[in-house]
């Protein structure tokens, strides 16, 4: 069942790279707007929109008790959760979604260390994995085969890639104590509130969202609605998955489909020229995807 959940949750978080690349090359600036107000207006939706998943998930599940325990990490996950949003998406203004979505796949990497920690072990195919992954994380970074130092892409993509992992592992610890569906309430409440915060302290990222909303109104609160309904439906799906599967990277290393998704419907409705791709980009998404599967 784990596996149906997953092979779900990928499909629609396909579909939110995809509109995130529309809301990134249509993302209009407010007088003396910066790159904090591109990534403002769409962090902003995005965690606003967070209210709304939790509203869903409250109204059609029973239950949504937590002891206290997994209630904390299902709020403490929420931090790290936000980073990766504004990180992703202060990427997407840099990069196309074809070179982002795969250098997140980096998490499976890091998921693993975190259950290693935990008296995990790791297999030669998995160290291959990993090796498989880095290295097509390299090239789709570098354009090339050859060494060079890397950009800023994969400087950045390392250690934010982190941020994805830490939530999943706690929603694997929190499934022991609890419902895998009553953390994901309590985590995008959190993200709710964090969001909240942001509105009122950031001003470069409050005059982003508010100025989308006045010049871009109908298409970007369309998009937005539609792109988050996906993604919470996507991290409830993952989180269901990730507390049922047998180890929790494999729910990880299968979101390397996703980018291949991506890729076809980028292949089918292309975006501009940003939804481009050369030849190692493609070799390098397949590395990836390869590398992130087989650590499964």
């Amino acid at each position: 069942m784990w596996f149906l959940y997953t092979l779900i949750s990928i499909f629609l978080m396909a579909l939110v790279l995809y509109t995130d690349e529309h809301l990134a090359t249509s993302n209009k600036l407010p007088p003396g707007g910066n790159i904090h107000t591109k990534v403002g207006s769409v962090l902003l939706i995005s965690t606003l929109m967070s209210f709304v998943g939790a509203a869903l998930i409250g109204f059609t599940t029973a239950d949504i008790h937590l002891t206290q325990f997994p209630l904390m990490l299902a709020i403490t996950s929420a931090v790290p959760m936000v980073i990766m949003y504004g990180s992703y998406f202060y990427l997407l203004q840099l990069y196309p979604v074809h070179q982002v979505g795969p250098i997140f796949q980096i998490s499976s990497v890091w998921l693993i260390l975190f259950e290693l920690l935990d008296g995990g072990t790791i297999s030669s195919t998995g160290l291959i994995a990993i090796i498989l992954l880095m290295y097509g994380a390299y090239i789709l970074d570098a354009g090339t085969f050859k060494w060079k130092v890397p950009t800023k892409l994969l400087l950045i993509g390392i250690p934010v890639t982190s941020t994805a992992a830490i939530p999943l592992y706690m929603a694997r610890v929190a499934a022991r104590y609890g419902s895998a569906t009553a953390f994901s309430f309590y985590q995008l409440l959190a993200i709710g509130f964090i969001g909240i915060l942001i509105l009122i302290f950031a001003t470069k990222y409050r005059e982003g969202f508010l100025y989308r909303i006045k010049h871009q109104g109908k298409k970007f609160l369309g998009l937005s609605l539609f792109n988050e309904a996906f993604a919470e439906g996507s991290f409830w799906l993952g989180n269901i998955a990730v507390a049922l599967a047998p180890v929790g990277a494999y729910v990880s290393a299968m979101n390397g489909v996703q980018s291949l998704f991506v890729m076809m419907l980028l292949l089918m409705f292309p975006i501009g020229d940003r939804s481009k791709t050369t030849k190692s980009q493609w070799i390098a998404i397949l590395l990836i995807s390869v590398g992130a599967i087989m650590l499964g």
